[in-house]
């Protein structure tokens, strides 16, 4: 438990962030238990999270990507050709749960 105590103090802003996501994602759930769409896409070092509601509005929460972008474009490769395959052509709302270039290069 120590561990996991230290892990959560060195990481305060992000473990928020990660909270905050979790606990809008679980009030979508239970508002809208039967239309709401989440997929996760791996996307490189870590995962994005793409929510649809019932009212087709599309909430894509980090973007994913690597530190080096040359070699493989997550946004191009990825992301954008699931998109397209499930015809979403706009996101309403981006949440980014930090700033670091593996959650946010595919999307800049």
């Amino acid at each position: 438990m120590d561990k996991f105590k230290t892990w959560m103090f060195k990481r305060k802003k992000q473990s928020v962030a990660i909270i905050c996501m979790v606990l809008l994602c679980c009030s979508l759930i239970q508002m809208y238990p039967q239309k709401l769409k989440i997929s996760f896409l791996d996307v490189g070092q870590g995962d994005t999270t793409l929510i649809i509601t019932p009212m087709h509005k599309t909430i894509l929460i980090d973007g994913g990507g690597s530190t080096d972008n040359e070699k493989y474009d997550v946004g191009k490769r990825v992301l954008l050709p699931y998109l397209l395959n499930h015809h979403i052509k706009e996101i309403d709302m981006m949440m980014i749960s930090h700033f670091d270039t593996d959650h946010v290069r595919s999307v800049c």
